[in-house]
């Protein structure tokens, strides 16, 4: 009865830490998230302020386009190199 105790805290020991390194790592890439955000949000920021008579939808909208126009050269670009 004793040994199963202390596996049990062994184990709930075990688990805390896991836990805990988790945030750690995640905490630790924080600059790098925002570096890579920042260039978003500054677009984002640009545009509406460029472009008053927009609205978010038409952000949106830029964005998709651009995104599928990219999309679709990957996409073929792939298909060009499956062949080789």
């Amino acid at each position: 009865m004793e040994e199963e105790r202390e596996k049990l805290e062994k184990m709930y020991q075990k688990l805390n830490e896991e836990e805990d390194s988790d945030l750690k790592k995640w905490n630790e890439s924080l600059i790098p998230k925002i570096i890579l955000l920042f260039p978003l949000i500054a677009f984002v920021i640009t545009f509406l302020k460029v472009n008053n008579d927009k609205t978010i939808y038409d952000l949106f909208a830029f964005i998709a386009v651009g995104g599928l126009l990219i999309s679709g050269g990957i996409f073929l670009n792939y298909l060009l190199s499956k062949g080789k």
